[in-house]
């Protein structure tokens, strides 16, 4: 192994190439090899004598010492790591080296901080020299981040057409404040309409605070519904069942199983539907939509944040007890409402697939270039699993929003097979540091434990979640636009139970985030770390491009 020092003293500079054999020395090492070179190749070519240029002669009693060591791209290296942990053969790296070292008013030599790690080893300068290990790496990373920050700007800039051309691909499930007005005021509207939220919360200004709560958390509060919808295989993935709403409640940790009669009744008054001018009569085997799941997690605030706290006090009092006056303070709804949402489910979206980061890492330029660059393969991999009209001639007729995009739409079922085919079930890759709820638990949302509860890997029912959770609300599209002509029933949103080629894409980038986001791939002992949002994307788009490869 080979290197190419710089080697800078002053203002003289020279390259030379220095042999490191299997590269198992230190850079300390290095560096004094270098100014060893550097004076002994000064001494034959007689560069540092005046007469032969000036400008590079070095002064009269020069005293080479390394100053400090760094590449292009490497800013510091460290005087103790090991080259070939840092290089590889024929990289360029540069050796400054001091031609005299100053000295305070004490006669100390003044050392720049990768001379005073290199050389400062004694007991009294330890923290000192850990504090500038410490700092030279906080600048190595600072560093390393502009430069790739730089790099991304760049790229981006180059590929803006693939961007707006993939924006408008995804145009369905992009969500912005527009969106979520829209959909938000349609939701709203049915609540009010029913007069439930006059019942629960009279005043206006807590009602207002409420609305104000759900578009906040419109995206949060949509995915939890649509990933607990899925629970059940043997229900729609876009409405929630009894036992949806139970698993909802005792695995995110608001209720325990001690309130399931208080959860049967919150389940069966949060059904506000009006069919043709009269009102269902809910039973246990009834479904709520959206906007009545919104109805039941004020209900369950109530509940939670209002209404036990209040027996607790009563009682305390019955019994003589003096209660504080922290916790005499009863929250408003609204204020309920924020405490279910930071105790309770903030830590459990942090853990999915779901929430604005999410949506965020979907919508990012780094992920619309990537799925541009496998268009052509992901689109095959759709049409393998997609139904699509029949044409005159009783074949399928595969139209394409673009030269790439598909038409046409997928079951959830096909998505199983999909997802099954690619080998996203399962896990014998990876290990999973992270579970959504408890380590615990037996059963979670985001994957299934073992008897040893050590998680598996993906399940169906992660399928069926990353199905529910990828639907967009507004029928935009053709295929959509047809499904709910075609339907009878067309206030089950019967769409929401096909997956779009926008949607498909969408379920792709949630497989990967479960499948590989809080992992660590073991090799023997050694641990990496956790890969970031677009790495476990990329992985599942080269792991889906896979089965057409062919």
């Amino acid at each position: 192994m080979k290197l190419l020092v710089t080697i800078k003293a002053g203002k003289v500079t020279q390259d030379l190439r220095i042999p490191v054999g299997d590269g198992k020395q230190t850079f300390k090492w290095l560096a004094f090899a270098a100014a060893h070179r550097f004076v002994a190749d000064g001494a034959r070519r007689g560069i540092h004598t005046p007469h032969r240029a000036d400008r590079y002669a070095l002064p009269e009693k020069t005293n080479l010492l390394p100053k400090d060591c760094y590449t292009e791209d490497i800013p510091f290296l460290c005087p103790d790591a090991i080259i070939r942990d840092q290089l590889s053969d024929g990289q360029n790296v540069v050796v400054e080296l001091y031609l005299n070292v100053e000295q305070d008013d004490f006669g100390i030599p003044i050392l720049s901080k990768w001379a005073f790690i290199a050389f400062r080893h004694s007991q009294r300068h330890k923290e000192k020299r850990k504090k500038y290990i410490e700092e030279k790496g906080i600048e190595v990373k600072s560093f390393q981040r502009e430069r790739s920050e730089t790099a991304r700007l760049r790229k981006i800039e180059i590929e803006k057409p693939k961007i707006i051309l993939m924006k408008q691909v995804m145009a369905e499930q992009m969500i912005d404040d527009t969106v979520i007005a829209t959909s938000m005021a349609a939701e709203w509207e049915q609540i009010k309409d029913s007069g439930v939220l006059d019942n629960m919360v009279p005043n206006k200004d807590q009602q207002e605070a409420i609305r104000n709560f759900f578009v906040r958390y419109f995206v949060e509060v949509t995915d939890l519904f649509r990933f607990y919808s899925a629970v059940n295989s043997r229900g729609g993935t876009h409405t929630l069942e009894y036992i949806e709403l139970c698993k909802f409640i005792t695995e995110t940790g608001i209720l325990g199983e001690e309130h399931s009669n208080a959860i049967l009744k919150i389940f069966l008054d949060s059904h506000i539907h009006n069919w043709n001018g009269k009102r269902a009569k809910p039973t246990i085997h009834s479904e709520i939509s959206r906007h009545e799941f919104y109805v039941a997690l004020i209900k369950i605030a109530i509940l939670k944040n209002i209404t036990l706290p209040k027996k607790d006090i009563a009682k305390l009092r019955k019994k003589g007890q003096t209660i504080s006056a922290e916790k005499a303070v009863i929250p408003t709804v609204p204020s309920a409402l924020e405490m279910i949402y930071h105790d309770y489910l903030y830590p459990v979206l942090t853990k999915m697939p779901a929430g604005s980061k999410m949506r965020d890492a979907v919508n990012s330029d780094e992920v619309l270039l990537l799925f541009h660059s496998h268009m052509s393969q992901l689109s095959k991999a759709f049409e393998k699993y997609a139904k699509f009209d029949k044409n005159e001639d009783g074949g399928d007729e595969i139209q394409r929003v673009s030269s790439e995009t598909p038409t046409g739409s997928m079951t959830c079922r096909s998505f199983g097979m999909f997802a099954s085919d690619a080998g996203f079930l399962g896990g014998e890759e990876v290990i999973r540091r992270f579970s959504v709820l408890n380590i615990g638990r037996r059963q979670y949302v985001g994957g299934s434990a073992a008897a040893n509860d050590q998680p598996k890997g993906l399940t169906l029912k992660d399928v069926r979640q990353i199905f529910a959770a990828s639907q967009h609300d507004e029928i935009v599209n053709a295929e959509e636009k047809k499904v709910v002509a075609d339907d009878d029933d067309a206030r089950l949103n019967h769409h929401q139970e096909l997956m779009t080629f926008s949607e498909f894409l969408e379920g792709l980038a949630r497989l990967g985030v479960l499948k590989f986001g809080g992992y660590e791939h073991v090799n023997g002992e050694s641990e990496e770390e956790a890969l970031s949002y677009y790495e476990c994307i990329k992985l599942v788009v080269d792991k889906a491009c896979s089965i057409v490869a062919s």
